[in-house]
């Protein structure tokens, strides 16, 4: 459906105020991608993709927060066998540039119909704060199929806890819980399709939730499908500890 958006911008030094009238759903969305993952450590460089079916020759990245477009920047596209193109770079990054972004398409000759918006990103500022602790309740190597939970605490009292697999997020986050020892900390249930890999946590607070703490040391999960290869994993785990033992 065509939407009409009103995009006011005031220069308040020589007093002038525009207003442009944008028309969005013109054309079919064209597609978001991160080339990097969304998890951006403070200073790096992340590369966003707008890319379309259609031949467009504009592309414009909005950054959003709080539900408003905060920012928006213009690309010319490129063209290739099959559709359109552009690359937005991003960096290095500041909390600043942290939030929601959508691409949107349009033509030279009609440069304020656009698009429909791309499925939006989130994009996450990483190395904020000091990093908390992750840990698993029983040994990093589970079956295929059996369930598996991972505490993420930390001496600073986040409101969230968020959980990343290979720096991608997990799932939502989930509120600190003040535990009897003073420290805060909460568990992802993981469940029976646990995927092999590096996980690692981070720690947010409530109004500034695009904006992560430093990452936990990685924790890797091992996933196996046969029982005797996870008795003699586990053993492997244990022997040293019980071979330095007094």
């Amino acid at each position: 459906s065509t939407q009409l958006v009103i995009l006011v911008s005031c220069v308040l030094d020589f007093y002038l105020v525009r207003t442009i009238f944008l028309l969005l759903g013109i054309y079919k969305k064209p597609f978001l991608l991160a080339l990097q993952p969304p998890l951006v450590n403070l200073g790096e460089k992340v590369t966003l993709e707008c890319r379309s079916e259609i031949m467009f020759e504009t592309f414009t990245l909005t950054s959003h927060k709080n539900g408003t477009i905060k920012d928006s920047f213009e690309l010319s596209a490129e063209h290739f066998y099959g559709g359109s193109q552009v690359n937005f770079s991003i960096g290095p990054v500041t909390p600043d540039d942290a939030g929601t972004y959508t691409c949107y398409g349009s033509f030279n000759h009609s440069p304020y119909e656009w698009s429909e918006s791309s499925d939006p990103i989130d994009i996450k500022i990483t190395g904020l704060y000091k990093k908390p602790s992750l840990s698993a309740l029983i040994e990093p190597v589970v079956m295929s199929g059996e369930n598996m939970t991972l505490t993420c605490f930390s001496d600073l009292q986040f409101d969230m806890f968020h959980l990343s697999m290979e720096g991608v997020p997990k799932e939502h986050g989930l509120p600190s819980v003040k535990s009897h020892n003073g420290t805060f900390q909460d568990s992802f249930h993981i469940g029976s399709v646990v995927q092999a890999g590096n996980y690692r946590c981070y720690g947010s607070f409530r109004n500034s939730s695009h904006l992560w703490s430093t990452p936990s040391d990685r924790l890797y999960i091992l996933v196996t499908v046969n029982l005797l290869v996870e008795t003699l994993l586990k053993l492997t785990l244990i022997l040293p500890t019980v071979t330095n033992s007094p």
